[in-house]
């Protein structure tokens, strides 16, 4: 009972306090928006496996030792449920893992089919208002509209869009750092990362840990596109390119792709990050603090695991001896 004791308090702590430890690794000279999406995905994923093993680890507690006879065959839990009237405790469980699965894919189901639902009206859009070109030796949709605007719509038939507005306020390196920027999200499947999350928040919206991952993700992920825009192009044009479209004011889409565009997150924070670098860093301690990080979000599962293995060896020890 001591590691399910102690997995239920790192499932709270972590659920808790996880956002405040990312964030503060983050923090001057912590690891770079990559390290964090993984370390934001990891904390996210480990979290709800930690909450599903919970729950069957505090069953398996309940039926005590017969819990080898659980394993063996479902006879075995009836006799079980019988014998150590554990009926309310694994009925309330099985309860509770049911409604939250169901939440969970009733959710995934409404938001799947939203954003499916988008990019098939957004590509009949493009279809009618956008032609296929290629800029700078990589293929896009030109919209034409005055309207500045620069952003990505996954799935095969989606790709990099940029209007003829923003052609004529960008300078060709500009619009290559804009184009390598929309590219990196394409490459990096990021909008399945920022789906994840905002999948979590939605069908869980009363945790804390989903609730700022929701919130950070869409941000990182920025991050993440302009340093491979950057490492592509250069800080330079990717700065003007940023101040450019915010001083035109781009509204840009709608729905998903309003995300992966390439006016999403901050502008003026995302300048300020390439400007104000941080010196003095060095790269093996932000490595160090993502270790260590990845050590603590991940807590809750090792505690499930060992609880799980405690629950199933020691009965059975104690049964051959």
């Amino acid at each position: 009972m001591t590691w399910s004791f102690a997995a239920l308090c790192a499932v709270a702590a972590v659920g808790v306090r996880g956002p405040a430890v990312l964030r503060r690794t983050a923090r001057d000279c912590g690891p770079g928006p990559h390290a964090m999406l993984a370390l934001w995905t990891a904390a996210t994923a480990a979290w709800v496996l930690s909450c599903a093993a919970l729950l069957g680890v505090l069953a398996a507690e309940l039926l005590g030792p017969a819990v080898k006879g659980v394993i063996a065959a479902c006879v075995s839990v009836l006799q079980a449920l019988e014998r150590n009237h554990a009926g309310w405790g694994i009925g309330a469980g099985s309860v509770l893992v049911l409604a939250a699965l169901a939440r969970l894919l009733w959710t995934a189901a409404r938001q799947g089919r939203a954003g499916l639902s988008w990019r098939r009206a957004h590509h009949r859009d493009l279809l009618t208002a956008a032609r296929r070109r290629r800029l700078y030796g990589h293929p896009v949709w030109l919209l034409d509209t005055a309207e500045p605007g620069a952003y990505c719509v996954p799935g095969t038939r989606g790709g990099v869009v940029i209007t003829s507005g923003a052609l004529e306020v960008l300078t060709a390196a500009q619009a290559r750092a804009v184009l390598a920027h929309e590219r990196a999200h394409l490459r990096g499947r990021h909008h399945l990362l920022v789906g994840w999350v905002r999948l979590l928040d939605r069908a869980f919206p009363g945790v804390p840990l989903f609730r700022a991952a929701a919130r950070d993700v869409p941000e990182l992920v920025e991050w993440a596109a302009d340093d491979r825009a950057v490492r592509a192009v250069g800080m330079r044009p990717l700065v003007h390119a940023l101040g450019s479209l915010a001083r035109t004011g781009q509204a840009g889409p709608t729905g998903a792709a309003r995300t992966l565009s390439i006016a999403g997150a901050c502008p003026v924070e995302r300048v300020r990050r390439q400007v104000q670098r941080p010196t003095g860093c060095r790269i093996w301690r932000g490595r160090l603090r993502a270790g260590a990080a990845a050590v603590l979000v991940t807590l809750p599962l090792v505690f499930t695991v060992a609880s799980a293995l405690a629950a199933v060896l020691i009965p059975h020890c104690r049964c051959a001896g």
